[in-house]
């Protein structure tokens, strides 16, 4: 081909044969060695043993007559090569790999890129994508083999080339066909992933879906729910038929709602208790918004809390400023939520609570305020208030919580930012890019989930502004403010808690979050480290790496535009300048859309299938005074029932897994083709088995198991 700079042979494909496999994945190594020959060789032609292994998932094979396979070596290419001979009769079939044999007047030399094609055809209107997971290559002559990983969909007029997976940084820097096509790799995929910025909201950039439709790379599976909001409707309307419920009258009512579409572990286990301290106390530590709780050690001045109104609660006989030196006061600000606006008829608090690490080491709460302007219309509640009215400061609480939860614990960092590094990485690195290799896998099915959220459920008037009390204007006010305040690092768990000063298990117990998610950060680290010291021997290798900081620089300038007039800045840097931060980013990238999602995510269902016990909205104001609230308040104030049965929908479909679920530890594919690599899967994979042994073990002793740090619970990458 000329673009390769290699002259063209005169190639056939002299002979294929199509066998089948029944592995949801395969490798070169599971599949019966390559037979094929040649039935009458002529002298001084080349063969060449090509077998082109098609993927399982559905629908990854094509009908088209025209698909092609193009190799090119370092001594001359094979031009395009029909691998289809005739229409449907001998179609690439799914789960199949064909098997060629190719006959050349010239010898290619080493095999270096292999390029497969899908030429447009007018004929068929749809169904002529192909998914390939890699092509291995026989040189028949010295019967050395090669393995190409492709990992793509190869759509109608796509042409598609890759490398071999054991070419090592310096061949594929240095060789110029293997530059040439980088080059054009990454020229092609420009034009498909292009950003799309959110200046109004300050959030991170993400795919122009609007340019073309998703690249098919991003699509979901066939298997997966596509209109996953459907889905999420289909399931109100079952709740809504068992729970037989016309209005809500009673709190039981809302226990019939939570139980309609199953029995989350809250329920099961802990219904009757959710108004006690000490769940409350849990939920902060081990919910799905575990990322707020913060040391005290000074009170802010908006927040007049004295020792004379909690000393009932201190049991050790210390007074507030010496538990607070002690180290067993915590406090949880969401001042974010101030003066943002409802929607007609609904409310949301911005509370200060202040939490208290007990003789029994429980953290309970021990005061609620829940404005931020302190006054006579904003009392201090506390747990020696009576019932009623304790149990309403709680609950607008964990009401403000949910909102802020949705925007800025989970969409914001979890699926924005993710999306961010995956066009990053689509955009900068190729395939051959160690880099690529190790991130890529995370990243699957994010694009598609963010683009239908963006559409059906962040959408203006759309299922977040119909569920939660602020509505759209204070959606995008929240996600603005959020935005601004953004910076890549608080999903790095181990800055978080150490800047939290929440970091000592001695001191605050029981916040298992934190325990499994400094183990599996530390595994994550060392996988990395392991990985990346295969490529970069010094940092001067990562430093003088073009497509790297290439990567760096698009994301820095791109990925997060809103955050370069903030103060706090978004965190990303523009140049990587070292192996230690290279390890940290990654390590970062894949904590963040592995455990990072899983911890904030996949118990929304646990804690939000009882509407008392985290409402998505309020529908009375904050109470002004102590001493009026009762049980029919609690209820007035209560989302109807329209409104609780979406958001329990909504909450259960989020909880669920994909029945084509990657899980931390487990790659579809392999892209590294180096033993030491391969040595470091195999090392990160027993370490997670390890984890996974402690908090089981661990879980026994547990009132309320905390399982979703569970390796085998946490998704390579977010899909939901």
């Amino acid at each position: 081909m000329a673009s390769y700079n290699v002259p063209e042979g005169k190639c056939t494909v002299c002979k294929r044969d199509q066998k089948h496999y029944y592995e949801d994945c395969v490798d070169s190594t599971t599949l019966e060695q390559f037979k094929l020959t040649a039935d009458a060789k002529k002298p001084d032609h080349f063969y060449y043993g090509v077998r082109i292994v098609t993927g399982a998932e559905a629908f990854s094979g094509t009908p088209d007559s025209d698909i092609y396979v193009s190799l090119v070596g370092s001594k001359g290419c094979t031009g395009k090569l029909l691998i289809v001979q005739g229409w449907f009769s001998s179609a690439v079939s799914t789960q199949s790999y064909d098997d060629l044999v190719v006959e050349s007047d010239k010898d290619l030399g080493e095999l270096l890129v292999v390029i497969l094609g899908n030429p447009q055809n007018w004929m068929l209107s749809a169904g002529s994508a192909w998914f390939v997971d890699f092509v291995e290559c026989i040189d028949l002559q010295t019967k050395r083999k090669q393995e190409f990983p492709c990992y793509h969909w190869i759509n109608d007029g796509d042409a598609i080339s890759f490398t071999s997976k054991t070419a090592t940084m310096k061949d594929v820097k240095q060789n110029q066909i293997l530059c040439i096509q980088r080059e054009k790799q990454l020229e092609q995929r420009k034009t498909k992933y292009q950003w799309l910025p959110f200046p109004d909201l300050a959030m991170p950039s993400g795919i122009d879906d609007r340019v073309s439709n998703l690249p098919s790379d991003e699509e979901f599976g066939a298997v997966r729910t596509l209109d996953f909001l459907e889905n999420a409707l289909t399931g109100k309307g079952t709740m809504m038929l068992k729970a037989k419920l016309a209005s809500i009258e009673a709190l039981s009512d809302f226990e019939k709602l939570a139980t309609a579409l199953g029995m989350p572990t809250f329920v099961t286990h802990h219904l009757a208790r959710w108004t006690r301290d000490e769940e409350f106390g849990r939920q902060i530590l081990n919910g799905v918004n575990p990322v707020m709780i913060k040391k005290c050690v000074t009170l802010p001045p908006n927040f007049p809390v004295t020792t004379a109104m909690v000393h009932e609660s201190l049991v050790r006989g210390l007074s507030l400023e010496d538990e607070m030196m002690a180290g067993h006061i915590y406090i949880c600000d969401y001042k974010i939520l101030d003066g943002l606006p409802c929607k007609d008829g609904w409310f949301c608090a911005a509370p200060i609570c202040l939490l208290y690490v007990n003789k029994k080491k429980d953290l309970i709460p021990i005061a609620i305020q829940l404005k931020q302007k302190p006054g006579s219309d904003n009392p201090i509640f506390l747990p020696t208030d009576n019932w009623a009215d304790w149990t309403l400061a709680k609950m607008y609480y964990q009401s403000a919580c949910t909102q802020y939860h949705q925007i800025a614990t989970h969409y914001l960092p979890c699926h924005a930012a993710t999306e961010v590094y995956g066009m990053g990485v689509m955009r900068n690195l190729p395939d051959a890019h160690p880099i690529f290799k190790l991130l890529r896998p995370h990243f699957r099915y994010t694009m598609a989930i963010n683009t239908k959220g963006r559409l059906k459920l962040m959408n203006d008037g759309g299922t977040v502004d119909r569920i939660f009390a602020i509505g759209g204007e204070g959606r995008r006010q929240l996600m603005y403010r959020g935005g601004m305040a953004y910076n890549i690092h608080c999903t790095n768990i181990k800055r978080s808690v150490q800047e939290r000063g929440v970091d000592d298990p001695n001191i605050l117990p029981g916040y298992y979050y934190r325990d499994d998610g400094l183990k599996i950060w530390h595994a994550i680290e060392d996988y990395v480290t392991d990985v990346l010291n295969e490529f970069y021997s010094s940092d001067g290798d990562v430093k003088n790496d073009p497509e790297l900081q290439n990567f760096a620089r698009d994301i820095y300038m791109n990925g997060f535009p809103g955050h370069h007039g903030s103060q706090q800045g978004h965190g990303f840097p523009n140049v990587i300048e070292t192996k230690t931060q290279l390890v940290e980013l990654c390590t970062l990238i894949i904590f963040n859309a592995s455990a990072q999602h899983a911890a904030v995510n996949f118990g929304q269902y646990e804690i939000y299938s009882f509407s008392p016990n985290s409402p998505t909205g309020l529908r009375l104001p904050a109470p002004t005074v102590k001493g009026e609230a009762n049980l029919k308040t609690i209820l007035d104030a209560l989302p109807d029932l329209d409104t609780a049965g979406l958001a329990i929908a909504v909450a259960h479909m989020l909880s669920q897994y994909s029945p084509d679920e990657c899980f931390l530890g487990s790659f579809y594919g392999e892209r590294f083709g180096e033993k030491k690599v391969q040595c470091a899967v195999t090392k990160f994979v027993k370490t997670l088995a390890n984890i996974e042994d402690k908090i089981k073990e661990r879980n026994k002793s547990l009132d309320v198991p905390y399982e979703y740090l569970l390796p085998s619970k946490v998704p390579n990458t977010i899909a939901i």
